[in-house]
């Protein structure tokens, strides 16, 4: 578990917030619980020596299995930006929806293991597609560098009459199965948060799935639906704006944040009005880069060094803090341990509410 700190912005832009992470915390703790919980350790890889092989000599492409304009489509574009530049190479983005985001990763899967197709995903939805039965690829087959991550929120429309988390709570009482919840997609990151909040409130919901974080979000600002859990970074603009309406963040702490005029604004941690639900939090997702795990290791290697390098940016820490997300900057390895800790929660979450297609045992995932 980790917790967020938000301070206010510079002098010079008062409406950018500062989201701080003690991440040498959440690292001791990773490697204390999640190591040792997560049931499922992959075997870490031994990269050395110098790419001998020339790569790259052309364009990367980078798969997004999400619409333009979402979370993992603005993390990872920031991402292979400053990764390209170190590279000296183009690394265009081909963004590929479909089947909440096993499209993509299929695509990519399936391709030549030359490097110059790279998969950009959220860190869930690879750890998901099995038991959802959208593929038959294990979390355990990539490698991965796993980014920063973005708390969901629940929100609504500005227009809404639901001013609270409480309200919302009370109508989805009144109304059972009725409220309509906008998301990227089943299993992904806001179709979860969305479950772990009414499983904890103890209502229902009527499941709209959209194409991406940014459609999910804009049938909620155009009242198509009546309230969504997508990430922080994919709303954040809209909230500033007061386009929409944060009720509760799926993070252990209040997440505060400042609109576009330097008020403050706190969006408060939904275990505050259901305490029993920290247990489960955080609730979010996590974004990076994956490769298939039998990609040559020297391939894999300069792709590691372009992303050491591409985290430790100014653009890309500046982008981190912009979006309300929280900076990770994992290796290698601590990516394979979050990934095999995201696959025995979220995997069982989907199970046990009856939206995954086979058990997470059959796969060999233990339930944390």
């Amino acid at each position: 578990m980790f917790e967020i700190r938000c301070i206010n912005g510079s002098a010079s832009d008062t409406r950018l917030k500062k989201t701080k992470i003690r991440r040498r915390d959440f690292m001791k703790n990773l490697s204390k619980k999640l190591l040792a919980t997560a049931g499922i350790l992959v075997a870490s890889i031994a990269l050395t020596g110098c790419n001998d092989g020339g790569f790259p000599t052309r364009d990367i492409s980078v798969v997004v299995p999400w619409g333009a304009g979402g979370g993992t489509d603005l993390t990872v574009r920031t991402l292979v930006y400053e990764m390209g530049n170190y590279l000296d190479v183009q690394m265009p983005i081909s963004n590929m929806p479909g089947a909440s985001g096993s499209d993509g990763k299929i695509d990519v899967y399936d391709g030549r293991r030359d490097g110059y197709r790279i998969l950009g995903s959220s860190m869930t939805s690879v750890t998901t597609a099995q038991v959802l039965g959208l593929s038959d690829i294990s979390f355990t087959q990539w490698y991965a560098w796993n980014a920063a991550f973005a708390p969901s929120v629940i929100a609504v429309s500005s227009e809404s009459d639901i001013m609270t988390i409480e309200d919302l709570i009370a109508e989805m009482q009144a109304n059972p199965g009725a409220v309509a919840l906008s998301s990227s997609g089943p299993g992904s990151s806001g179709h979860v948060g969305a479950m772990v909040f009414a499983d904890a409130a103890g209502v229902t919901f009527n499941h709209i799935p959209y194409s991406g974080g940014s459609a999910a979000i804009i049938a909620v600002v155009g009242g198509e639906v009546d309230f969504t859990a997508q990430l922080s970074s994919e709303m954040i603009d809209f909230i500033r704006a007061g386009e929409m309406r944060a009720l509760a963040a799926l993070s252990l702490e209040d997440l505060v944040i400042e609109d576009n005029y330097g008020n403050e604004i706190v969006i408060p941690s939904l275990s505050r009005t259901i305490p029993a639900v920290a247990n489960t939090l955080p609730i979010g997702a996590s974004f990076g880069l994956f490769v298939p795990r039998d990609t040559e290791d020297n391939i894999v290697q300069t792709l590691n060094n372009a992303y050491l390098h591409a985290i430790n940016t100014a653009s890309f820490r500046d982008f981190v803090d912009r979006q309300g997300m929280v900076f990770f900057g994992m290796t290698l390895e601590e990516t394979d341990a979050y990934l095999a800790r995201n696959a025995s929660v979220v995997s069982w979450i989907l199970y046990d509410a009856g939206e995954a297609t086979h058990s997470p045992a059959d796969f060999g995932i233990p339930r944390r």
